[in-house]
């Protein structure tokens, strides 16, 4: 097989989530005179099948074509070429801004349109003012769909958005990320439902929208931010003397750092050359409050790299705003809690150092096998719980999906305080749903909300006893032939025990009592019955 055909290979395959995405947009829509455009090259939309759909692959053919049309499915070529065009009597605009100009023109009332296009036009002040002249003749941008990652490769890693447009007034933008279970997404784009998450879609006023990455990470800062206990939350400003950039050299200031203000953003101490002083901000920092050597350690933590991330513009190069970097949150323990901290760091630092040694001489000195196997296989228990704990912890901050559900009890009905075999079938069915989908993780102990509450509520004895009534339920309403596609443990999560069940997709047709059939959507869990379950257990077992 030639370069050129594993790369076209690829490329299909990574379009295959798009593809599924149009469909699903085409079904919803339902158009009487559609019109789709195969313009860059890349053939994104070549596998859209369309009864009555006119079909136009050249720019010269826009021209000649006089039709009006309700549903237009358009793939534009992706480049930075500029032109002269009348959105824009000032500065030449993109040439495939200028072309979706020409083409949704074509627009009939009450259409909707939809391009391929670089997320630059969102987020550029020379986007804007195209948006704003679109808007002024009409046609006003409703929607902005996340593309499938690497959906691009092996060509370019550019990841294009998806843009739609309609004719009626909005100042409201749905964003979403294609997907998984993109019938979902699509209707509550057409139905306009507001969600809390990216994959089934959210509303927000077009002001409030920054950028894909900020929406996907801000659930999560906001979860994260509640498990940080005992932390006070500020605003960077609150706690800084000043937040400072420059076009030559900072000069050193006593408890101060130093934040990247152009790229992947990073904490750090000091920086090595004087070329690197223009892409950093120093931040100057009130030290009754907070010490720098934290602060390295706070952005260096799950939060705090969520948070920087969430600052990051849509451009092409992702960069952060002073003012955006003062208002963003931070979490700053007492001042005795942070010199422990950073007195942990240096100390995990130092065992760092001294494993790497290690590493680097077990090569030549074999004798000492037996001895360092001991010594790893004291440190490593606890240090894997502590890992699970994150791990699980990081599940609860992204929020129920597809491959994610909470469940407050197992067995204990919380208004009644009695056992309640409902409540267990409500499990139990997410875990069939799970099996015949395409897997993923139930946790008991956790309320809707992301709320540790902990299995201790369902009154059971002993986690053992706990583990042995889970393990006969599964036996009795689900087969024991299922135990090879079921993990299941009690952890302790924030000093609580949460019950973890992961389930792989089964190789055959799992049913609830041996007649009830589930699957899983996003983000819950559906029964299907009748031609639905027929044609459902055909296309995937």
């Amino acid at each position: 097989m030639s370069y050129h055909q594993e790369a076209e290979n690829i490329l299909n395959k990574n379009k295959s989530g798009l593809t599924d995405f149009i469909h699903c947009l085409i079904r919803a829509l339902t158009p009487k005179k559609p019109l789709i455009l195969h313009l860059s090259g890349l053939n994104m939309f070549r596998q859209i099948e369309l009864d009555q759909a006119v079909i136009i692959e050249k720019e010269e053919q826009l021209s000649i074509d006089s039709g009006q049309y309700d549903c237009i499915i358009a793939d534009l070529p992706l480049n930075i070429k500029k032109v002269k065009s009348e959105l824009s009597p000032e500065e030449k605009v993109n040439n495939n801004w200028d072309l979706l100009y020409k083409v949704i023109q074509k627009l009939s009332d009450n259409g909707v349109a939809v391009f391929i296009v670089e997320p630059a036009i969102l987020f550029s002040s020379l986007g804007r003012k195209v948006l704003a002249r679109l808007e002024q003749d009409g046609y006003i941008y409703n929607a902005a769909f996340n593309t499938p990652e690497n959906i691009l490769n092996p060509i370019t890693s550019f990841r294009p958005i998806l843009l739609a447009f309609s004719t009626k007034p909005n100042n409201t933008i749905f964003i979403g990320g294609i997907g998984d279970d993109n019938q979902m997404l699509v209707q509550n784009f057409v139905d306009q439902n507001d969600t809390d998450n990216l994959e089934s879609g959210k509303l927000l006023a077009k002001s409030d929208f920054k950028s894909f990455s900020v929406h996907a990470t801000r659930s999560q800062i906001e979860k994260l931010l509640e498990q940080y206990t005992g932390y006070q939350l500020y605003r960077l400003k609150d706690v800084s003397h000043k937040i400072a950039k420059t076009k030559e050299r900072f000069t050193n200031v006593s408890n101060s750092f130093y934040l990247s203000r152009v790229g992947p953003s990073n904490a750090v101490m000091e920086l090595k050359t004087s070329k690197d002083h223009q892409y950093f901000f120093q931040v100057q920092l009130n030290e009754e409050i907070v010490l720098a050597e934290y602060m390295i350690l706070f952005y260096r933590s799950k939060l705090g790299r969520l948070i920087l991330e969430s600052l990051n513009s849509g451009s092409f190069i992702p960069n952060i705003t002073k003012s955006d970097l003062a208002r963003s949150t931070v979490a700053i323990p007492k001042k005795e809690e942070q010199e422990t901290l950073i007195q942990a760091s240096s100390k995990l630092y130092n065992l760092q150092e001294i494993l790497s040694k290690l590493q680097q001489e077990i090569g030549l000195n074999p004798k000492n096998v037996s001895t360092i196997m001991e010594k790893y296989t004291a440190i490593q228990a606890p240090l894997k719980l502590l890992s699970e704990e994150d791990e699980i912890l990081e599940m609860i901050r992204k929020g129920e999906g597809k491959h994610l559900e909470f469940k407050q009890t197992f067995s204990r009905n919380i208004a009644t305080n009695k056992k309640d075999v409902n409540i267990e079938k409500a499990s139990l069915k997410t875990i069939v749903g799970f099996l015949n989908t395409q897997g993923g993780t139930l946790l008991v102990g956790v309320s809707d909300r992301g709320e540790v509450t902990g299995v201790e509520a369902d009154n059971f004895n002993s986690k053992d006893s706990y583990l042995l009534h889970f393990r006969n339920t599964l036996n009795t309403r689900i087969g024991a032939e299922y135990y090879p596609y079921i993990d299941y443990e009690v952890v302790s999560i924030m000093g609580k025990l949460v019950l973890k069940v992961f389930c792989r997709p089964s190789l055959k047709p799992c049913f609830y009592e041996k007649k009830e059939f589930f699957v899983r959507t996003n983000p819950a869990t559906d029964k299907l019955e009748g031609q639905q379950l027929i044609e459902y257990i055909n296309q995937h077992f």
